[in-house]
């Protein structure tokens, strides 16, 4: 059964992929068989379904409504998800904790104080001491065996995200099927300050 030119499941794999963003649980949530295959089997059989022309087709027909409905419903324009991609990627742990030096009793054999000894002691910022660009950079906070663990949003998975959904792997105009490699720091940087300067003309 096909519908808009695709079957069922490659339409589910193109909107899957949308919120998603990862074409292996993409492929695995538009309902193909993959308990007896690898990752890598996976993955290979994800990517020709991206370079199936027709589900390229529809995944940039449906990064265009999303783009739509951002701008239309939300307000959120190329430039606000660049800025929101940047503070993400900036973010530094060092930034949402302090060291204090503390005063520790010294004692003796016999249990009898003898002065103190100074000792650096790390804790997190309170809250109401931090920024709401740091807040946004929070993704969780749990408590373990070993104290509170404070998790930021992954650089590597937030520029993905961010990136896929709004289409800007793709070269404007010159490359529109061409997928840019921007695996390297320095390459995502370039292209980075590219979207950047085009979005503030």
């Amino acid at each position: 059964m096909k519908t808009n030119n695709l079957t069922i499941r490659q339409e589910a794999f193109a909107q899957s992929y949308i919120k998603l963003g990862i074409g292996a649980a993409a492929y695995k949530d538009a309902g193909y068989s993959y308990k007896n295959k690898t990752d890598k089997t996976i993955h290979e059989a994800a990517c020709r379904l991206l370079k199936n022309s027709k589900v390229a087709a529809r995944i940039k027909e449906l990064q265009s409504v999303v783009a739509d409905i951002a701008d239309k419903e939300f307000k959120i324009t190329s430039e606000e998800m660049l800025r929101h991609l940047n503070i993400l990627r900036n973010a530094r742990i060092d930034e949402f904790v302090e060291f204090k030096e503390v005063k520790v009793p010294v004692f003796n054999r016999q249990g009898k104080k003898t002065g103190y000894t100074l000792e650096t002691k790390l804790s997190f910022k309170a809250f109401d001491r931090l920024t709401e660009q740091q807040l946004m950079c929070i993704e969780g906070i749990k408590h373990t065996k070993y104290g509170i663990e404070v998790k930021l949003h992954g650089k590597e998975w937030s520029i993905e995200k961010i990136n896929k959904h709004i289409g800007f792997y793709e070269k404007d105009n010159e490359q529109k099927n061409k997928v840019l490699d921007i695996s390297s720091p320095d390459a995502r940087e370039a292209r980075i300050a590219e979207l950047i300067a085009k979005a503030q003309k």
